[in-house]
């Protein structure tokens, strides 16, 4: 018996023998990291990190306490026991205490291939050499292991992915990158996007249209366009009252090709953006089954996402999104809250082109990559208020001038609603606030 599985059975018996039901969560990580500076991977680290989360059912409560300090069996217990006294009610059912077939159900996502960090890590450095930006950013390997232990047994699943930061820039943009990708592979839609825009490197300064223009968003921009939307519909801004959209589920509110859903890619095969299918655990921290969740649909906002805690406190079902941290990267320590792990957006197929044809499509407008400060206000407000990071004017289908600063303000009702024209056929994981994979996209002007 390994260390850990020793110690999940010490925990087991303690908790057993002091409360009415228990449940256990460990995390083992190990992550890789490679550094890479204008384009030549250097520096590597490593490291690895256990932690582990005990919930009790004691008097009809719940208690947790969270360590990564294993050899304490003891005060681990005693924590959780103690914390149960002030907890909130015990479910009657507790979902964490699957039976057998449940159990099962989560199977293992292992990746299997000859996956390396340093390939990923070169094939960043190589897009230096194709579009002549100079690149830098870092590459992490982690290999994931969650334990899951309770009355009916134990369950084991794994995974291994791959955590890309990146910045490629020349001497008048900067193109940032966030995602993630379960193969030592960078989305092609991505590659091509930095080789585009290393030609307009030499671009000179320009103002934005004064009068009625077209907007192209990248899909960084769009992805804190829909952070409010996102941040509204979460279980936690909902139940806070922070939401100015929970009140008008139903109803319509952006173009009718419009939808936005929380959902896996297959893991088997790689899919169009090249992630190879983000990972997608079989239920969240909560034990609540995972599954394919439409939050927009059509243009309606139609479902809140939530955890175990803030479904009870809105009288609904929880939805499979209450995580310690996120699905691909789990974080013992922090509570579980409502966290989307692979939201899509698209629209219909009239709506739906190729960068190119979304940029020869526009006569006047702008091109913008990038905001700063966008997320402020995000649950509060539909408007998205910032300053404009890196953009570019456009002018008869042509990228003519890189935009100046400037302050910045979208609303998505406008954007997404009666504004909108079309999304790009590519997308790519963009993770900041939330993950997701998004695509360029098209509002026409005002």
């Amino acid at each position: 018996m390994s260390p850990l599985a020793d110690r999940l059975e010490q925990v087991g018996a303690e908790a057993a023998a002091r409360a009415d039901h228990w449940e256990i969560m460990s995390v083992e990580r190990d992550d890789t990291v490679v550094e890479v500076g204008s384009g030549v991977p250097d520096l590597v680290r490593s490291a690895h990190e256990t932690a582990l989360c005990l919930r009790v059912h004691r008097h009809g409560r719940v208690g947790t306490a969270t360590t990564t300090r294993l050899d304490d069996v003891h005060a681990l217990v005693g924590d959780a026991v103690r914390n149960a006294a002030h907890g909130p009610p015990a479910p009657r059912d507790p979902v964490i205490g699957r039976n057998a077939a449940a159990a099962a159900a989560e199977t293992a996502a292992v990746d299997e291939g000859t996956r390396s960090v340093r390939l990923l890590a070169e094939q960043m450095g190589a897009l230096q050499r194709s579009a002549g930006l100079t690149v830098h950013g870092t590459v992490t390997r982690t290999e994931q292991t969650v334990h899951r232990a309770g009355p009916d047994g134990r369950t084991t699943t794994s995974d291994r992915f791959f955590h890309i930061a990146a910045l490629a820039e020349g001497s008048a943009v900067q193109l940032p990158w966030t995602g993630w990708t379960r193969t030592p592979a960078l989305p092609a839609a991505l590659a091509v996007w930095l080789e585009a825009a290393a030609g307009w490197d030499g671009l000179p300064a320009a103002d934005a249209p004064s009068g009625d223009h077209d907007v192209l968003l990248a899909p960084s921009a769009v992805h804190t366009l829909l952070t409010p939307l996102v941040t509204a519909l979460n279980g936690t801004a909902v139940t806070a009252g922070r939401s100015f959209v929970a009140g008008h589920l139903g109803e319509p509110f952006l173009n009718p090709s419009i939808g936005l859903r929380d959902h896996p890619s297959e893991p088997a095969e790689p899919d169009e953006e090249g992630t190879g299918g983000l990972a997608w655990p079989g239920s969240d921290d909560d034990g609540v089954p995972c599954a394919p969740l439409t939050l927009v649909e059509r243009g309606v906002p139609v479902r809140a996402y939530h955890s175990v805690r803030t479904a009870a406190a809105c009288g609904t079902a929880p939805t499979g999104h209450g995580f310690r941290g996120n699905a691909l990267r789990r974080t013992v320590l922090k509570p579980a809250t409502p966290v989307l792990n692979g939201a899509t957006l698209s629209a219909g197929p009239a709506g739906a082109g190729s960068f190119d044809d979304l940029l020869a499509g526009v006569r006047e407008g702008v091109l913008v990559e990038s905001l700063m400060g966008g997320h402020q206000r995000a649950g509060l407000s539909p408007v998205v208020e910032g300053r404009l990071r890196l953009g570019f004017l456009i002018r008869d289908g042509r990228v003519a001038g890189i935009l100046r600063q400037r302050p910045i303000a979208l609303d998505l009702r406008e954007v997404l609603g009666r504004r909108f024209r079309a999304v790009s056929d590519r997308r790519w994981a963009v993770s900041r606030i939330w993950s997701g994979r998004m695509p360029f996209v098209l509002a026409g002007g005002t």
